[in-house]
């Protein structure tokens, strides 16, 4: 878990693609639009992080190697670490017209 959280996460639609637009570039026209509209926001985000991180009792796993020790106390901090860059985010402004949606 920690070693995929400390990686980039490319999600599926990062690959969706408008015709004459570079890929990866509707994904975050489309990540915007989901942030601005609040469908999927960073504080989503975090919170599955969090209820991930509760379910599997991660703050509970000891006798731990010290690698995993520092593995745990990563995924433990980072909800609260990823909490304050989305404080400090703006939520995009630019509406974007898909070529999809009439």
């Amino acid at each position: 878990f920690e070693d995929m959280m400390r990686k980039k996460i490319v999600m599926p639609a990062h690959y969706m693609r408008e015709l004459g637009i570079d890929m990866g570039k509707t994904f975050g026209h489309f990540t915007d639009a989901a942030q601005r509209i609040g469908v999927y926001t960073s504080n989503d985000y975090t919170d599955i992080l969090d209820t991930l991180i509760d379910e599997w009792k991660i703050a509970d796993r000891t006798g731990l190697t010290g690698p995993a020790e520092k593995a745990r106390d990563y995924v433990m901090a980072l909800p609260s670490r990823l909490r304050r860059v989305s404080d400090r985010m703006t939520v995009p402004k630019l509406e974007y017209k898909f070529k999809w949606i009439s």
